[in-house]
């Protein structure tokens, strides 16, 4: 028998997981600063397209919020963490085996 691999990444994880707690943010540009709020480490794919960069200073962007409505939110890393052990219990459920690589990033095994 054959074995399949997947490789799951999630795509702008910690903002997506932003958007999801809170219903006002889907739609809208979101940054997640890092964990001094010094520069953005995830941006939704609304916020990429306003051109906002990976590891931007969060200091430049008072420009996207005033005229965009850009919302910045501060890291939560204990909500990731829960969100990731729930998408991999989620995987976990489908595939045999599940291998972490990273937060948002896993590879399952079927087969």
């Amino acid at each position: 028998m054959k074995q399949v691999f997947a490789l799951c990444d999630m795509n702008s994880f910690y903002a997506s997981c932003e958007q999801l707690f809170n219903p006002a943010f889907r739609g809208q540009p979101v940054v997640v600063a890092s964990n001094n709020d010094g520069c953005a480490v995830a941006r939704s794919p609304e916020a990429k397209a306003l051109g906002i960069k990976m590891g931007q200073p969060i200091f430049e962007l008072r420009e996207y919020v005033e005229k965009h409505g850009l919302i910045v939110c501060s890291s939560n890393y204990a909500l990731y963490g829960d969100m990731s052990h729930r998408f991999m219990l989620a995987l976990a459920e489908c595939a045999p085996r599940v291998m972490p690589y990273s937060i948002d990033v896993s590879q399952a095994v079927q087969g």
